[in-house]
C-alpha cells in the first residue's frame, strides 16, 4: 500500500513538472492571432466574385462592375484596412478548362487570359482608390474550378479575391 502511494505520488510529481515545464511550440501552418480575421475576410470576400468575362477576354463589363462596386467596394475596402501585418489581397483570375494552360500557337493559355482578367480588376479597384500596396493579383488558369458548375462553363470565368500570407 505504501508502495502504491509512493507511486502514485511521484507520477503525480513528474506530470506536473513536466506539464509546467513544457514551452508552447507553435506547430506548423497554424496562423498567428491575424488568423480569425483572415478566416472571416475570406468568407466574407467569397461572396463577391467578379463574373461575366467573356471567352478568352479580360474586359470587365462596364454594368456589371458597377453594379460590384456599389456592393463590394466599400466592404473590400474595409476588410483592406483590418487586415493582420504580413497580409495581403490578392485578386485571383480564373477561366474555364477550354483551351490549353500554358501558350499553344495562337492560343494565349488561360494562364496568360486569368492573369490579365486578375490585372484588370485589380487596376479597377486601384482606380476606385482602395489601397493597392495590400493588393496583389494573380491567374490561376483553370486549377481552381467552381464547385457545381461543369469546368467548360462561362461560370468559371470569374476573378475571385482571398486573404493571403505575404
Amino acid at each position: 500500500m505504501k508502495k502504491s502511494i509512493i507511486l502514485i505520488s511521484a507520477m503525480a510529481i513528474m506530470i506536473s513538472i513536466i506539464s509546467c515545464s513544457k514551452e508552447q511550440v507553435k506547430q506548423p501552418g497554424v496562423a498567428d492571432t491575424g488568423s480569425a480575421v483572415v478566416s472571416a475576410s475570406n468568407a466574407q470576400l467569397a461572396k463577391y466574385p467578379v463574373t461575366g468575362f467573356a471567352y478568352k477576354s479580360s474586359a470587365i463589363e462596364p454594368m456589371k462592375w458597377s453594379n460590384w462596386a456599389k456592393i463590394a467596394a466599400p466592404i473590400v475596402s474595409g476588410i483592406l484596412d483590418k487586415l493582420p501585418d504580413g497580409y495581403v489581397m490578392e485578386v485571383r483570375g480564373h477561366t474555364d478548362s477550354r483551351g490549353p494552360e500554358d501558350p499553344e500557337g495562337d492560343k494565349p493559355g488561360n494562364l496568360k487570359i486569368s492573369k490579365d482578367r486578375a490585372k484588370a480588376v485589380y487596376n479597377a479597384l486601384a482606380a476606385q482608390g482602395l489601397k493597392t500596396n495590400k493588393i496583389t493579383y494573380r491567374g490561376v488558369g483553370s486549377s481552381e474550378p467552381l464547385a457545381g458548375a461543369a469546368t467548360d462553363s462561362g461560370q468559371q470565368r470569374r476573378v475571385t479575391f482571398v486573404i493571403v500570407p505575404k
